[in-house]
Order: C-alpha cells, then sequence, then structure tokens
C-alpha cells in the first residue's frame, strides 16, 4: 500500500558530478531466450486488477505466484507447474482480510506426511498482517490469522524462511518509521516481534525517509541461527534526514545499507553498501536484495534513471568458475570513482555497475535472485522515454543474467517479455501518485529459479487491459544460473 513514500539510495553515479559506474554490454553469443508470457486467469469477481505479483519456486518446480487484488479480494494466489504452461488459480488464501502488499516463503525442503513443502504467505490490511500456509500445494490453507504483527500499524511486509519452521517477517513500522522483524517457529501460523532492523547508530539518518527491501536467510550457513539480511535505503546522515522534514517525499535518499543479524533477528548492525551524493536519490521503491548458494550477497537499486548492481562475499574465496560456459562481457567498476569517500562497512561490496544498457533513461523496479556460487539473475522495467514519467515511454520486461568473477562482472541481458507491457508514466510515489499519476503495475515485479536452474519472472502488465493482469514466462534457452553450463533448449 505504501501510504509514504522515501527516496531509495543508490550508487553514486551521477553524469553531472563525473561519477559514473561502468556500463554492462550484452553478449549476444549465449542465446537466452524466454517463452511467451503466460496471462494468468481468475474467475470474477478476483482478476479485476492485479500488481506487484510474487513468484517462489519450491523444490519440486511447483512455483507460486501471489499478487494482491482489488479490495477487499485480498491477495490472489496461483499455481504453475514447471514449464509455466498453465496456471491453477487457488483463490486468496486470506478471505479477503487483507491485500495491502503480498509476500510468500518456501521452505527448502518438505516436511514427512506432506506432498509439498509448506508455503507461507503474508497479506497486508494496514492495521495489521493476515498469515497463514498451506502444505499441499495451494489445494487447502490454514485458517487466516488476522493479526500476526504485534506492532499494529504497518506496511510493506516482507518473508524469508530460515531453518526448520522458522519464517521471518518484516513490515516498515508506521509509528517508529523503523523496520520491525517478527518471526514464526511453526511455519508461519503464528508470529511473535523480535527486534528492529534499523539500529541505534542510523535511526536518527532513516527515521521519516528509509525503504525496505526483501528478507534473505543464509541457508547455507552452520551457524544456527543461519544469518539474516535486509536492505534498506535512507539518508547519509541524520542531517539530510532533518532537513527533507517528517513524512515528506522527498529525493534525499542517497545510500544503501545491508541491516545483519546474527541471533535470529533479536538485534541488528547496519553497514553501507553504497553511499551517493546528496544531489542523488534511490527512492523509486523498492530496493533488492538476494544470496546465491555460496552466500554471496547480492543488492540492486534504482536511480532516477538507471538500475545498479553490487555484491559482495560473506566468506571470501574464489569466485572464478573454471567450468562455466558463460561467454559474457567482463565489465569492470568505472576507475574515476573514488571508493575513499565511501564509509567502511563489514563486507567488501563491489562498485556498483549500471546494468540498463538500451539508452534510455527509464528504468524501474530491480529485483534480483541468487542463483550457484557467483551467480545471479536481474530483472527490471525499462521504458524508452527520458523519464520514468515520460508520457510516450513503451515499456516491457528486461532480464539480464549476472556472473561474478575475479576479472569483473559478466553480464548476458535482453527482453524477457515477448510485447510491451505498459504506455506511458509509472508513477514511484505509492498512494501518493493520486488520480493523475499512473501506478497501475504498482511498485516491484520479481523473478526466481528453478531447480534446474532457469529463470521464472512474473510481472504487472497492463498494454491491453484497463486494469493490470498477471504475466509469467520461464527462460528456455541459456545459461543455468546454478551451475553455469548451457541449459537445454525448449524453444
Amino acid at each position: 500500500m505504501h501510504p509514504r513514500r522515501i527516496a531509495i539510495p543508490s550508487v553514486l553515479l551521477l553524469a553531472s558530478v563525473g561519477l559514473a559506474p561502468s556500463a554492462a554490454t550484452a553478449d549476444t553469443t549465449s542465446a537466452l531466450a524466454f517463452q511467451k508470457g503466460l496471462q494468468l486467469s481468475a474467475p470474477f469477481p478476483y482478476g479485476l486488477a492485479q500488481g506487484e505479483p510474487t513468484i517462489r519456486v519450491d523444490n519440486t518446480g511447483l512455483m507460486y505466484v501471489m499478487a494482491p487484488g482489488s479490495t477487499p479480494i485480498g491477495c490472489e494466489l496461483w499455481t504453475l507447474p514447471p514449464g509455466a504452461q498453465s496456471d491453477a488459480f487457488r483463490g486468496a488464501p486470506d478471505d479477503g482480510a487483507g491485500g495491502g502488499d503480498c509476500d510468500v516463503a518456501i521452505s527448502p525442503t518438505t516436511a514427512a506426511g506432506q506432498s509439498n513443502p509448506t508455503m507461507a504467505y503474508s497479506s497486508l490490511s494496514l492495521p495489521n498482517i493476515t498469515v497463514g500456509n498451506t502444505t499441499d500445494g495451494g489445494a487447502s490453507f490454514s485458517t487466516p490469522n488476522l493479526a500476526a504483527s504485534q506492532v499494529p500499524g504497518d506496511d510493506r511486509q516482507w518473508m524469508a524462511w530460515g531453518d526448520a519452521n522458522t519464517v521471518y517477517l518484516d513490515s516498515h513500522l508506521l509509528a517508529t518509521d523503523n523496520i520491525g522483524v517478527s518471526a514464526s517457529t511453526d511455519g508461519g501460523l503464528t508470529y511473535a516481534f523480535r527486534g528492529f532492523a534499523i539500529d541505534a547508530a542510523h535511526i536518527a539518518q532513516a527515521a521519516y525517509n528509509n525503504e525496505l527491501g526483501p528478507l534473505v536467510v543464509d541457508t547455507v550457513s552452520t551457524a544456527s541461527p543461519q544469518p539474516l539480511y535486509t536492505i534498506f535505503t535512507a539518508p547519509a546522515t541524520a542531517l539530510e534526514n532533518l532537513n527533507s522534514a517528517a513524512g515528506e517525499t522527498a529525493d534525499n535518499n542517497n545510500a544503501v545499507y545491508l541491516a545483519s543479524s546474527t541471533d535470529g533477528g533479536y538485534t541488528w548492525t547496519d553497514t553501507p553498501i553504497w553511499v551517493g551524493p546528496t544531489t542523488e536519490t534511490y527512492d523509486h521503491i523498492f530496493p533488492a536484495l538476494a544470496i546465491d548458494a555460496s552466500g554471496n550477497l547480492w543488492a540492486a537499486w534504482a536511480s532516477a534513471e538507471h538500475i545498479y548492481v553490487s555484491h559482495a562475499p560473506t566468506r571470501g574465496g574464489d569466485l572464478d568458475d573454471p567450468t562455466s560456459t558463460d561467454l559474457s562481457v567482463q565489465l569492470l567498476p568505472d576507475p574515476t570513482i573514488d571508493l575513499s569517500t565511501q564509509p567502511a562497512g563489514t563486507l567488501a561490496w563491489s562498485t556498483p555497475i549500471q546494468i540498463d544498457q538500451t539508452g534510455a533513461t527509464a528504468n524501474l523496479y530491480p529485483w534480483i535472485a541468487g542463483g550457484g556460487n557467483g551467480r545471479a539473475d536481474l530483472v527490471w522495467y525499462a521504458g524508452t522515454g527520458v523519464s520514468n514519467s515520460d508520457p510516450t515511454n513503451q515499456w516491457v520486461v528486461r532480464f539480464a543474467q549476472l556472473h561474478a568473477t575475479n576479472q569483473g562482472l559478466a553480464v548476458d541481458q535482453t527482453v524477457a517479455s515477448d510485447h510491451v507491457i505498459h504506455y506511458g508514466e509509472i508513477c514511484t510515489t505509492g498512494v501518493t501518485c493520486g488520480v493523475t499519476g499512473n501506478r497501475n503495475l504498482l511498485d516491484f515485479f520479481t523473478d526466481a529459479i528453478t531447480p534446474d536452474g532457469r529463470a521464472v519472472i512474473a510481472w504487472a502488465d497492463d498494454a491491453t487491459s484497463t486494469g493490470a493482469q498477471i504475466y509469467v514466462t520461464e527462460q528456455c534457452s541459456g545459461v543455468n544460473a546454478r551451475s553455469g553450463q548451457q541449459l537445454p533448449a525448449v524453444c
């Protein structure tokens, strides 16, 4: 729902100050391609308008797509088999109690006696968060719990599955402007509050103008509990935040932060990923965070014009993959960027790389999914105009496959949607878009990676309808995001 908007920090890359990270160049040799998008179906009165689709894949290859529908319908859910050629509408698991925002988390293993891994969901009603789960692939659901948050007054929640039956849930707390983190130990049926992701050292600069991104868990860690991370943007100093005025939708979120917890979300430490100049803004809704199979973290965010990516190893080690068949161009950071101006962090984040290379400066809503060692898949909306508000824009879904090596970042990208998905403006100020700003697609879309290494993408699309509809596509050729080998082509 996002009743207030803030500014999403990205990277320090303003051409006006001569500090632009290097640009990515697409490789044309990998035959990267996607199948035609499948429009998801829903019977009336469902399916009137949808946006912000979340897509997740369980260990059987079953896909779950959840998106907020028209009030008071709630969060609508579909499942799709491997291949994404058909869909099954599963209704609204929240029984219409929410629908402001939706998210999904899936257990990495299947419990004894279950046909599928447990899928937990959350559905925002603004005063609180409705939660529940399914253990049979969406055939049936638990009774919705209408009050999962112990801190009423929530906005934009995210979820992540930890170990055993632990599910983490965070949200923006309207009363404190902090990020509250809760945890469930019963597979997503009930939650208990644990802590605040914005630590005491950063709340003065973050209150009023922070924007939270997704939660991720380091599931390959042998620690108990496993490390938990989230990402947020905020002004770089308390003075910058104060100058923006409380609750103002100011464009001054010029820093990106990683929040880390090693005790299951009770205590948190915030460290910088990137700090840009005070003239930059990165609040073009949500920053994105992912973790790959070796525990390397990936961050993505949007400036007013471009999409940027940075990555950081959590354990060190060689990122080179000698068995890779990825022939993409290697990209190096812009040597003109003065890294000495960056505050110290606990992880060695790479200098951000500008990923979009279409020549246009209308780029929005990055989302990133972690693959094999040093690999990730990135999606965003790419327009043809000079800005996101350009009425001449023709928007498509763009996809980039990323491979971090010791020589640089290999990037292979293509258009994933088979048609233009939106025309004109995309407004990024949440509910303050009002009646004149076009917010049909809402504020984000997502991708995921199947067990056999194919990218799957769910996006919102209003090119041929009054209200946005949800489409899904699957990668049908190119490189396997898990192994680095060529996929068997199915297109």
